[in-house]
């Protein structure tokens, strides 16, 4: 093998992908350096998120129903729920571990104290995420805060140790689950009924405390509070070593080896599925050993996820990237505005909708967030939430208006 060449290919590729992500004084990237393939699968995670909260949202405000649920509900829950559920978090989770790296890379590069600067800038990440959980109990941006905080210990692994790391976390994590799930450690119904003793008050000041009791009390159940977590932990491990071996790199990308990792994880996606229903159908307790919600979910998006990625290198459905990629690049703006949307819509005012109802409003208001995020990035720089985290984070003012 010629080293010194395959030594100068990677490491011309490694100058322009860090060119590409980073700038060499201490600001934020700007909108035309961003990594194109990057926002359009964040866009993607975020429709899949408005997708199934605004499903969960359905879930509180029928939960007390005792009509029989319809069989074309019945179907759109389990299809609703093979396609998107959890699949968003995941694959934020992936791509927020990612832009870590990114951004520490950059830090560091630029001789600022990097430990510093993150922790501050996930402190401010908390403020936003509270405001955003006064709307939805669901919210996420917490979670960002505390294993954005815990991932800093492993900064100064390497590539392969990161990869294992995470794969390990992932496969292992299912039998913890499992332990848990036979010792009845996993679930808390007192709070939950407390939960719901708020919530069917229907005010807003108990909608408010029913939303942050659901956060900070409710989530921190077992079941959320580590099974999650450690989930979210895998895969921001894996984006940190995706960023750091070059993975989404334009002039690195290998669809062969795309189309594999298609190809095997959809395998797995439908091999599990089909042995869930086994399971089911025998009353197998092989969950109780191994619970296989979790390899599920992320084989399911690591499919999606490549499939996606797939299409986009092969140059097909652009308008639909390109409406994925406007709406990534305000993920954080966007989500918050959805929560805020369905506050007031869904949690208010609770129209007596039947589940469809709920997610057609979700497309509709994604199809808006298209419109107006295209609308917006051909006057401002940055998404409004965007920008004003950037500038807390760097304690400086940015340019908003182009």
């Amino acid at each position: 093998m010629c080293a010194t060449l395959d030594e100068n290919q990677n490491n011309a590729k490694e100058n322009d992908y860090s060119d590409t992500y980073l700038m060499t004084d201490s600001s934020p990237i700007s909108q035309n350096q961003r990594i194109s393939i990057i926002d359009i699968l964040r866009g993607w995670a975020l429709f899949s998120v408005v997708i199934m909260n605004y499903s969960t949202i359905y879930g509180w405000n029928t939960h007390s129903s005792e009509t029989n649920t319809d069989s074309l509900t019945s179907f759109i829950e389990s299809s609703t729920e093979i396609i998107f559920g959890s699949k968003g978090w995941t694959l934020l989770a992936i791509l927020f571990g990612f832009g870590f790296s990114a951004l520490l890379k950059k830090i560091n590069k630029n001789g600022q104290p990097l430990y510093t600067f993150f922790i501050k800038r996930m402190l401010w990440l908390f403020v936003f995420a509270f405001f955003n959980t006064i709307f939805f109990g669901g919210d996420i941006l917490n979670d960002y805060v505390l294993m954005g905080l815990i991932l800093l210990l492993f900064y100064n692994f390497n590539t392969k140790t990161l990869f294992v790391f995470g794969i390990g976390i992932l496969l292992l994590t299912p039998f913890l689950q499992s332990y848990l799930g036979r010792q009845h450690l996993l679930f808390a119904p007192k709070d939950r009924d407390i939960f719901y003793q708020l919530y069917n008050r229907n005010g807003i000041l108990d909608n408010i405390k029913a939303n942050l009791f659901m956060r900070y009390k409710w989530m921190l159940r077992l079941s959320y509070s580590m099974i999650l977590h450690l989930i979210q932990l895998g895969c921001f491990l894996i984006g940190v070593a995706l960023h750091r071996s070059n993975f989404f790199a334009e002039n690195n990308i290998n669809i062969k080896v795309i189309k594999r990792i298609f190809l095997v994880s959809l395998t797995f996606s439908i091999s599990i599925f089909l042995l869930l229903l086994a399971i089911e159908k025998n009353e197998l307790d092989f969950n109780n050993y191994y619970n296989l919600y979790y390899p599920q979910i992320i084989f399911i998006m690591i499919s999606t996820t490549t499939g996606i990625i797939w299409l986009y290198f092969s140059n097909k459905t652009k308008r639909i990237f390109s409406a994925l990629e406007v709406t990534g690049k305000m993920t954080l703006t966007n989500y918050v505005t959805q929560n805020i949307i369905a506050f007031v819509l869904f949690i208010c005012v609770r129209p007596n909708w039947a589940l469809h109802w709920y997610l057609l409003t979700g497309l509709i208001i994604y199809i808006i967030q298209i419109l107006t995020s295209k609308w917006w990035l051909t006057k401002y720089n940055y998404g409004l939430l965007e920008w004003l985290w950037r500038s807390l984070s760097y304690q400086r003012l940015f340019q908003l208006k182009k």
